[in-house]
């Protein structure tokens, strides 16, 4: 029988799934050479992609292990 998920735990799990799908629409949008228009291009939208997946790698190195 499966384990029911802590709110914690679904927050921390939408926050990595959001990170990782602005991560993928970056690499996507750099190797396609897409240009969202103004100062948003490919290169910021995948740095800010890469940003929060390293703050989601930060948070979960403190993040204790379920009992």
């Amino acid at each position: 029988m499966a384990a029911k998920a802590s709110k914690r735990e679904i927050r921390l799990n939408t926050f990595y799934s959001l990170g990782a799908s602005v991560v993928i629409i970056g690499a996507l949008c750099k190797m396609t050479h897409f240009n969202f228009g103004g100062y948003l291009d490919s290169n910021w939208v995948l740095a800010i992609g890469l940003i929060v997946e390293a703050i989601v790698f930060i948070v979960y190195a403190f993040w204790s292990p379920p009992e």
